[in-house]
């Protein structure tokens, strides 16, 4: 069955031919760039006859770069993001500037993420170790054809090693500057010799603190993960008995996450707070100066921040020090795994039959200080369970034919748990001035807390199909359609602990009972032009519509507000071309697209979670090529350069920044006393403005030598850059969260024998500028920034033995 042919990474050199309907004659012992094999179409096909914008990557390229997690990938991959944030529940991907964060329990991702063809429903189901994976497919733009589920931006396709009938292992260690340590292992055993194997993989990090916590003396931000998958193969083909059984494979995994993790590094102590209880008194003081007096004498700008009140200041920022200054509780707990079966049948007409069922699931409990100091202002828990279940039939017909084609039935279940804690405490209350000299804390004496309860059903349903219509060897044209209905269920409580008599969503107010279900289906199709210019040179034209449905916001709403949000549709255009030069010893591929979004479901932070909206419409447009050279036998380049202009067409309710919300409460309104945060609402048209996390230029590029040192030694250097253009860390366009761009240094030196069944490697990692945050948010209740500081420089060894 081709379903099974291997697939190999790309920075090994094979002799390869070219695909059958375009066989050219080749030197065997020609030397050619390596053949690289994708299933992005649900089908085995070379890289190079995918007529879509698609990077793979082998096991061999994971390997020898050092991939092991997939924020790596965002080096290696044209217009791809990986935003981590506060918790692994929080991770966010993006694909051309369009992805979901998923701290919020009631939107959905945007970019579709499949482990071995099984849809996960959250981000943070990803946090499992890259071991023992044949290949990773990055597919940009909407998927809505034969993916469908949730796949408005794209989707990113792992898929692990089958058992095989030959014994197999691999053991290996790491050890890095940031004193983490890393074991992985991984053993295939044939089962005799009927075709039956098992293959199993485990892997275990744990990395010390990085960073200190000066208030509570405590070590922060560790790394502490585990977790393993067993795959079974039942091989029943070519036994006569029973051959209709055709190919079963069982899987079950497990990971663990348990981590002091992950505290933002605090930007900066100063800013204006919505609340007008700002964490030191710049730059309020300025602006009560600026204000003056109300008619009756009073400051009309009232504050009072935590540095006068409790009588001692914060440390000087140093976000890019070791040294971090908050008081609340800080920890990340994941539980996420399952078991799945699937089912690949030959029939007579040289189709396959394939049936996938899987069940999932997802806990996650998390916590941190809101307000990122060591006074006690805030602090914030989320807690999700997530159980779902997934099936699907698909029949694909051989290929080769006049008519290929592709048909199938999808259906998903899922129960999605979820409360969140949005704490005040007593020490924010008192400083909050409702009018004259009474205070939040008259209401809620001790402080108060919101509690968010949130039971979310999604059941869809979906059928689709698609035909290739090969009308000559050179031209082929390819139309897919997918129907899709979903319905959300959403039964909850927003309950203030103790009750208040106001409402100031996301803080406090009356208690609220929710009972809402919404249902909405799709089109989703998809149009493809492909032209063989010659074997080596292909382009294509393609039309394609990817669909995320609506839902329920989690985080408390204004009275008479359910936070429901509008499903998301998108649409894409691409012209690319795939093209092999110099026989084959180049590559150069590219894509230009345009991809128009209707109701793209935006999120900003409200100072407890990031808060869904229904933004208008936005547009994203660029390119994205990909150029690989084999000068010599043991020399490789490759680059990889990726341009994205993602804007907001029309988005007359964006969020303000805390700057915005004071001139308009005080300046424009002419306020004579109150908050922005209480008594007025803020919002600022950003059409025509770039969103947030969505860098313009990502260029990644790597030389690789190779180089024998005696009869059995292999030496081998590998230098890669990468860099990220500059962006806007939040929606709001704050800029003082606009991140610089970033250069990235990776080097690795690997010493092997010939049969390469060891492996000694040396790897350091640069960050050459060294203001650079993953991932930053504001903090409108106390004012003041913060953000995820990456690591400047690492380097580390690791050990290999396989056969």
């Amino acid at each position: 069955m081709r379903k099974y042919l291997p697939v190999f990474g790309a920075s090994l050199l094979l002799p390869v031919s070219g695909p059958a309907a375009l066989a050219q004659e080749s030197d065997p012992n020609a030397l050619v760039l390596e053949e690289i094999l994708v299933t992005a179409s649900r089908r085995v096909e070379r890289l190079q006859e995918v007529g879509m914008s698609v990077s793979a990557f082998g096991s061999d390229f994971l390997q020898g770069t050092g991939v092991n997690q997939l924020t790596d990938l965002e080096q290696y991959t044209p217009n791809l993001k990986i935003t981590p944030s506060t918790d692994s529940n929080g991770t966010s991907y993006r694909i051309r500037g369009i992805g979901s964060v998923g701290t919020n329990s009631g939107i959905d991702p945007s970019v579709g993420m499949f482990i071995d063809g099984v849809y996960q429903g959250r981000a943070g189901m990803s946090i499992s170790d890259l071991i023992d994976v044949e290949r990773i497919e990055v597919l940009r733009g909407p998927q809505g054809t034969l993916y469908g589920k949730n796949t408005a931006a794209g989707a990113i396709s792992i898929i692990t090693k089958q058992p095989t009938n030959e014994f197999e292992y691999l053991a290996e260690a790491g050890y890095d500057s940031e004193e983490r340590m890393e074991l992985r292992g991984m053993v295939n055993v044939p089962l005799g010799d009927s075709g039956h194997a098992m293959r199993l993989s485990a892997y275990g990090i744990d990395g010390d603190h990085m960073y200190r916590n000066t208030y509570t003396g405590k070590g922060i931000n560790d790394a502490n993960k585990y977790g393993g998958r067993a795959r079974l193969l039942f091989n029943f083909e070519g036994d006569t008995t029973t051959d209709g059984f055709g190919q079963f494979i069982a899987s079950l995994d497990y990971s663990k996450e348990d981590t002091d993790c992950c505290a933002l590094a605090t930007i900066t102590y100063e800013g204006l707070s919505t609340l007008n209880s700002p964490i030191t008194s710049t730059p309020s003081a300025q602006w009560q100066e600026m204000l003056g007096n109300n008619a009756l004498g009073q400051p009309i700008l009232r504050f009072n921040d935590f540095e006068t009140a409790e009588g001692f200041s914060p440390p000087e920022a140093d976000p890019f020090g070791d040294d971090y200054w908050f008081n609340a509780d800080l920890g990340n707990e994941v539980d996420v795994g399952g078991a799945a079966l699937e089912w690949n049948r030959d029939l007579e007409s040289g189709s396959t039959l394939t049936f996938i069922n899987a069940w999932r699931f997802y806990e996650s409990l998390s916590m941190f200080d809101g307000d990122f100091t060591a006074y006690d202002a805030s602090r914030t828990t989320t807690d999700i369970d997530l159980d779902q279940y997934s099936s699907e039939l698909r029949i694909t017909s051989e290929g080769g034919e006049t008519i290929d084609y592709q048909a199938g039935l999808y259906a998903y279940r899922s129960t999605l748990d979820s409360q969140g804690d949005f704490e005040q405490r007593e020490d924010l209350l008192e400083k909050i001035v409702l009018f004259g000299d009474i205070t939040m804390a008259d209401f809620s004496p001790g402080g108060s807390t919101n509690i968010d309860t949130n039971e979310y059903t999604t059941t869809s349903y979906a059928a689709f199909g698609q035909a290739v219509w090969n009308i000559t060897e050179a031209f082929s044209t390819t139309l897919g359609l997918r129907y899709t209905y979903e319905k959300k269920e959403r039964v909850g409580t927003q309950i203030t602990t103790p009750s208040v008599p106001f409402d100031t969503p996301p803080i406090a107010g009356p208690d609220i009972a929710y009972d809402d279900d919404r249902s909405d289906t799709a089109l989703s199709p998809s149009l493809n032009f492909r032209y063989f210019f010659n074997p080596d040179v292909m382009g294509y034209a393609m039309v394609s519509r990817g669909f995320k449905s609506g839902g329920y916001d989690q985080r408390r709403q204004a009275l008479g507000e359910t936070g429901e949000f509008d499903e998301e549709i998108s649409t894409s255009y691409e012209l690319g071309w795939k093209t092999s030069w110099g026989n084959r010893r180049v590559q150069f591929n590219g894509a230009l697209f345009f991809v128009d979004y209707e109701d793209f479901q935006a999120q900003s932070f409200d100072g407890a979670s990031l808060k869904v909206t229904n933004a208008g419409d936005m547009e994203s447009y660029g390119a994205e090529l990909e150029f690989t050279y084999l000068p010599t036998t043991n020399v490789i380049f490759g680059s990889a350069l990726g341009y994205n202009k993602a804007e907001y067409k029309s988005f007359d309710n964006g969020q303000c920044t805390v700057q915005q919300s004071f001139e308009q409460y005080y300046i424009i309104e002419g306020a004579q006393g109150g908050t922005p945060g209480t008594a007025s609402v803020c919002l600022q048209d950003l059409a025509g403005q770039p969103i947030d996390n969505a860098p313009e230029w990502t260029i990644s590029s790597y030389i690789q030598y190779d180089h024998e040192m005696g009869s059995d030694l292999v030496g081998t250097a590998r230098l890669e850059h990468s860099y990220t253009d500059s962006y806007f860390l939040d929606q709001d366009l704050d800029p003082n969260l606009e991140n610089d761009s970033v250069n990235l240094i990776n080097l690795r030196l690997t010493l092997s024998n010939q049969a390469r069944t060891w492996e000694a490697i040396l790897w350091g990692r640069n960050l050459l500028d060294e203001e650079y945050y993953s991932w930053g948010i504001d903090a409108p209740t106390v004012g003041g920034y913060a953000g995820v500081v990456a690591p400047g420089s690492t380097y580390g060894v690791t050990l290999r033995m396989m056969n």
